[in-house]
C-alpha cells in the first residue's frame, strides 16, 4: 500500500475506467453505440473480431465477445446535454425505459436499454431540487 500523502504527485492515480460488457458480436455492439449515441470507434481486435472499443468524450467502453450478463450491470455516463443524446437516441428507435427527468440529487437523467440488454444511463448535472 502507498501512504503518500494527499496531494502527493507521486502516488498512484487512475488514469482510465474501461468497462467491458459481454456481447454475441463486438462489430454490431460498437456499430449500435456509434450509430445511436453518437461514440466514437476507438479500435477493433482480431479477425474474427473479439474485442473493441468506443468513445464517448473521456468514456471508454469496451466489448468481447461472449454471453451477455445485463442483469448483472449497467453504465452510467455522466454527459453535458442529455437532451441531444436523448433525442438521437429516440430518432434511431432506442428503447428508452425512463424519459429524461429532473431528480433531487442533482441529475436529469434517462434510462435506455442497448442491443443486448444492458441498462444504459445519462445524466447531466442540474441544480438539486429542494
Amino acid at each position: 500500500m502507498h501512504d503518500a500523502p494527499e496531494g502527493d504527485p507521486a502516488a498512484p492515480r487512475c488514469v482510465g475506467l474501461y468497462p467491458t460488457l459481454a456481447v454475441p458480436d463486438v462489430r454490431e455492439a460498437c456499430d449500435w453505440y456509434i450509430t445511436c449515441f453518437g461514440f466514437e470507434l476507438r479500435f477493433l481486435y482480431g479477425d474474427p473480431v473479439t474485442h473493441g472499443a468506443v468513445l464517448f468524450g473521456a468514456a471508454c467502453l469496451h466489448f468481447w465477445e461472449g454471453v451477455p450478463q445485463p442483469n448483472a450491470n449497467w453504465i452510467y455516463f455522466d454527459v453535458t446535454d442529455l437532451e441531444a443524446i436523448h433525442t438521437r437516441a429516440q430518432a434511431r428507435g432506442v428503447t428508452i425505459m425512463k424519459a429524461p427527468a429532473d431528480y433531487p440529487w442533482g441529475m436529469r437523467e434517462f434510462n435506455a436499454v442497448d442491443l443486448n440488454g444492458y441498462n444504459i444511463r445519462f445524466g447531466q448535472h442540474v441544480d438539486p431540487q429542494p
